[in-house]
């Protein structure tokens, strides 16, 4: 507001100004005379003035278009010039208004308009390097996997471009399956841009692929030193990596130095639940079940676990129920408020017959966040009590309307399995968690559902009926945890 007014106070000013000049040269007498041969011609001193002035005009307008014309006759013969210099940024504004166009079309992933509009941007050729980078991923997405590979190799050649080329032919590799010729392009990515985060982490995800698990470890080695944030996330990610190599070399006989390697995992994590558990099995097959009884104690008080829980009972597999009980008094002793300890004392008594204990245990988990397994529970219960048909079938109808019990799923997919380094399904590495997924209802895909009690052996099912509640009851419970 101030420079707006200052600014009319100033071409206020200079009309003021000019307007003075003028009337003070007209008021001035006398004439001037221009004798031109026999002929005189007589001005007066303003409109002498005033001629110089258009004259002035006319010489520098003359003299502005002969350069002018000299600029055209040197543009068609090829000299660079003005003209030529106007024309340039004509076309160079066009082609950057072409490739803002194909940035905004690929970010909304209309690659038709990326293509299109490349081809407009090519009409400068200093966006060449951009404009076919943009063009390679547009045909990716659309598919044409050889043009974009065409592209991507010769975009090799330039320095700018090397690393994104490098990376698109990862890519391409990899959807392809030919995930050797994928990794020995992300260690040549690594060797370009050896502090390139993206770069480790694409490496790393093709190490994982491989089940190169001792090459993937040394990866996200060099991650935790150049990101000491998520250092405490990349140890955690080291064991289970260090977990893999242990299950391979377990699965090729070499059980002597997969216990070896075990151990390190859970050093770095020792709540790591399935490295605690094979660790257990391990030692358990050399003959040292006290090794494997306190490793599992010692995660349990860290994280109690129904898979802790199925690794303690797999240790003596031949026990009667009532040894088992008195066996797991330890682990139901560690910390009796929480959810799990319940559920397992509430399983092993109906293992041992022990139903009114079971029931009063039970009731406390129903009052407390239930879910499906606490009022199936309930269902064995009050078939172990003799309670008629229509009370059990009536606690499995409230199990159909509760949430299903914890799971392994995929935090990325929502795929249910048992726990694993990478999801089967979407390949995602460190995503299994324990918990309810969103989409999960009752005995989604679970093979985790009452581990213990549900055994044949303990409730005499006889009659069509009686067989129809036995079928709910086993429902969705694995074969192999049937048995315990």
């Amino acid at each position: 507001m101030i420079f707006t007014l200052i600014r009319g106070f100033v071409i206020l000013f200079i009309a003021v100004v000019i307007t003075y000049f003028f009337s003070f040269i007209e008021k001035i007498p006398g004439s001037i005379i221009v004798e031109i041969k026999d002929k005189e011609l007589k001005f007066s001193i303003f409109i002498f003035i005033l001629l110089l002035l258009i004259f002035g005009f006319l010489f520098f307008f003359s003299i502005r278009v002969l350069q002018l014309l000299v600029a055209i006759t040197d543009f068609f013969m090829g000299k660079e010039t003005a003209f030529l210099r106007f024309f340039n940024k004509l076309k160079y504004r066009k082609s950057q208004k072409a490739l803002n166009n194909a940035i905004i079309a690929l970010a909304e992933g209309e690659n038709q308009t990326v293509l299109s509009e490349s081809s407009k941007a090519l009409l400068n050729p200093d966006f060449e390097k951009s404009v076919s980078l943009i063009k390679a991923k547009a045909e990716e997405s659309l598919g044409n996997q050889d043009k974009a590979d065409k592209i991507y190799k010769k975009l090799l050649s330039f320095k700018e471009t090397r690393l994104a080329a490098l990376d698109g032919l990862i890519r391409s590799k990899v959807s392809s399956g030919d995930l050797i010729t994928a990794l020995e392009l992300a260690k040549r990515l690594i060797i370009l841009k050896p502090k390139s985060i993206h770069s480790l982490i694409t490496l790393f995800k093709i190490q994982c692929e491989l089940e190169d698990w001792i090459g993937a470890r040394k990866t996200l080695v060099l991650q935790q030193n150049l990101d000491k944030k998520t250092r405490s996330i990349k140890q955690r990610q080291e064991a289970l990596v260090i977990y893999a190599e242990a299950f391979k070399r377990k699965s090729e006989g070499e059980e002597d130095s997969a216990l070896e390697i075990i151990k390190e995992a859970i050093k770095k994590s020792p709540d790591l639940i399935p490295a605690v558990c094979l660790a257990s099995e391990l030692e358990k097959s050399k003959g040292k079940i006290k090794n494997a009884e306190k490793y599992i104690k010692t995660c349990w008080k860290i994280k109690p676990h129904p898979d802790l829980a199925k690794s303690f009972a797999n240790l003596y597999p031949d026990e009667t129920s009532k040894e088992r009980l008195k066996r797991f008094s330890p682990l139901l002793n560690n910390s009796n408020t929480a959810k799990i300890i319940k559920t397992l004392k509430a399983e092993l008594l109906i293992a041992n017959e022990e139903f009114p204990s079971a029931k009063r245990t039970i009731e406390t988990l129903i009052n407390d966040q239930p879910n499906s397994s606490d009022f199936m529970l309930m269902a064995a219960v009050e078939k172990g009590m003799g309670s008629s048909n229509e009370i059990i079938q009536g606690w499995i109808e409230k199990a159909y309307n509760m949430p299903s019990p914890p799971v392994w799923f995929c935090e990325k997919c929502y795929f249910v399995e048992y726990w694993s380094p990478i999801c089967k399904k979407c390949k995602s590495f460190d995503s299994m968690h324990w918990g309810s997924p969103e989409i999960n209802n009752i005995f989604y895909n679970s093979k985790v559902l009452l581990p213990f009690v549900l055994d044949k052996k303990i409730f005499n099912f006889e009659g069509n009926k009686n067989e129809e509640i036995k079928h709910e009851i086993y429902k969705g419970v694995d074969e192999s945890e049937k048995s315990i």
